[in-house]
């Protein structure tokens, strides 16, 4: 018998884990895959995910793993530049199969307990009962679905929901030591094209927008990669991700979801950590307050509403970058206007000291364009 019963060892899972060990609280997380596992993800962390991973793994040494910080970026459409832009906060480009591993070690760590590759595991919701895959049944009082886009305890939770954009990635050496993260627009529906360069090596990848019926998508797709030096494809890794379409009630009975199994990404960027990790640390902290005081589980909507509301906002004022007919106006708005891009990428994306709103209103020519895209 556990209180709480994880499935998912990413990052919103662990979090959720190593929280409420600290408290005292006897936890463990369930996982198809046997860690390190490989993980499709551009591995960015912004300042606000390093502070809140921070506060959460105390004493975490990010200095041993492989990471870099990347003060540079370019913003580009059909291989041309917008704009070059040196950023006050780092972006930290990390090895997701080693920060997921780190993380998870720091979890055991604080007496967490893990059952790696257990492909046929069964929840037994009505017992609150888990069944792993060589017979061994654990109870639990509460149970967190912290397993991803493609999430089973979401199916029990019950609420319609659909993955939104299709990625796919690969990784190539860094030889020429490149230091820029490198984004282009162009080419893709709803979504952008990315060039990350890490310590040793450099992410080459691309989300859109998914519509069933495109058959000119691998033709497409070939060719972006091909524009970046990739000319064998097969072993580009693919997934489903979400893009501003989130649960809105990530809770049944004794059961919540966090982090991708919720829907919680970045609806401007598709950044999905910090949301993860805030997400299982918000979980941890309605299940404490569960447990001590019989608070309903329900609150944990209450405390991610301030996820929501920001996801909402940012998928209003994401059509003026990936909605066609807007896109070009505001790349040329881009253009002519670095300073404005420079302070969402400092003030905005990477700690989130500013809301969107208020810096598209800050900016007034952009304001009309968000306007009319908003409208249409």
């Amino acid at each position: 018998m556990v209180d709480v019963v994880i499935i998912g060892g990413g990052p919103a899972g662990v979090s959720a884990g190593t929280v409420l060990q600290r408290k005292g609280y006897k936890t463990c997380i369930i996982d198809t895959q046997i860690f390190p596992r490989e993980k499709l993800c551009a591995g960015v962390l912004t300042v606000k995910s390093i502070k809140l991973i921070q506060y959460i793994y105390k004493n975490l040494n990010f200095g041993d793993m492989d990471m870099r910080d990347i003060h540079k970026v370019e913003l580009l459409y059909n291989g041309k530049i917008i704009g070059k832009y040196t950023v006050d906060n780092a972006y930290r480009v990390i090895n997701r199969t080693e920060f997921d591993n780190e993380l998870l070690k720091y979890y055991k760590s604080v007496g967490g307990m893990v059952f790696e590759g257990q492909k046929d595991y069964e929840i037994v919701y009505d017992k609150n009962v888990v069944v792993l895959s060589d017979g061994k049944k654990i109870s639990y009082r509460v149970l967190i679905g912290a397993d991803g886009i493609n999430s089973k305890v979401r199916s029990y939770v019950g609420r319609s929901w659909k993955a939104s954009v299709l990625c796919f990635e690969k990784f190539i050496p860094n030889l020429s030591g490149e230091d820029t993260i490198k984004i282009d627009f162009s080419g893709i529906l709803g979504g952008y094209s990315w060039r990350i360069p890490g310590k040793d090596r450099i992410g080459v990848g691309l989300g859109e927008f998914y519509i069933r019926g495109m058959k000119k998508r691998p033709v497409r797709y070939k060719k972006i990669f091909e524009s970046q030096g990739i000319s064998d494809i097969n072993n580009i890794k693919g997934a489903f991700v979400s893009f501003g379409n989130f649960v809105r009630e990530p809770v049944k009975n004794n059961v919540l979801l966090v982090g991708d199994a919720a829907g919680l990404v970045d609806a401007m960027t598709g950044e999905g950590i910090y949301f993860a990790v805030e997400s299982g640390w918000q979980a941890s902290l309605a299940i404490i307050d569960y447990f001590k005081r019989n608070v309903p589980l329900i609150t944990y909507i209450r405390r991610i509403e301030k996820i929501h509301k920001k996801m909402r906002e940012q998928r209003v004022y994401n059509k003026f970058l990936y909605v066609p007919i807007f896109q070009w106006i505001s790349l040329e708005h881009f253009r002519k206007n670095p300073e404005f891009v420079q302070s969402v990428l400092d003030d905005s994306i990477s700690t989130y000291h500013m809301r969107y709103t208020k810096e598209i209103r800050r900016n007034k020519k952009f304001q009309v364009i968000c306007d009319e895209a908003c409208r249409s």
